[in-house]
């Protein structure tokens, strides 16, 4: 088994996912502070990813809290945007 499918997991709904401990990510959830120390972005880039669906809060009494499992599946689906970003610009400046 190589390192990169030690750090694969499958979640409920059988989706392969990686390990949040990949993104030196300790705990189960973050608070709303400590996602925005995790994402480097302000609240309001946060909220407006909570709007458009792309995480999930939950809440927990008073507090809300996002998941590592969450954060880490965010992460991975922007890191696969911007490869696709990186190909495009690449064959957009081939036909020039």
């Amino acid at each position: 088994m190589s390192s990169c499918d030690k750090n694969k997991l499958t979640d409920v709904s059988g989706r392969q996912s990686i390990e949040p401990k990949t993104f030196g990510m300790l705990k189960a959830a973050y608070s709303v502070k400590e996602t925005l120390e995790l994402l480097s972005i302000g609240r309001t880039s946060l909220y407006a990813l909570v709007k458009s669906g792309e995480l999930n809060p939950v809440k927990l009494g008073r507090k809300t809290l996002f998941l590592a499992h969450d954060l880490t599946n965010f992460l991975m689906r922007l890191g696969g945007r911007a490869a696709v970003e990186r190909q495009k610009m690449q064959s957009s400046e081939g036909r020039r």
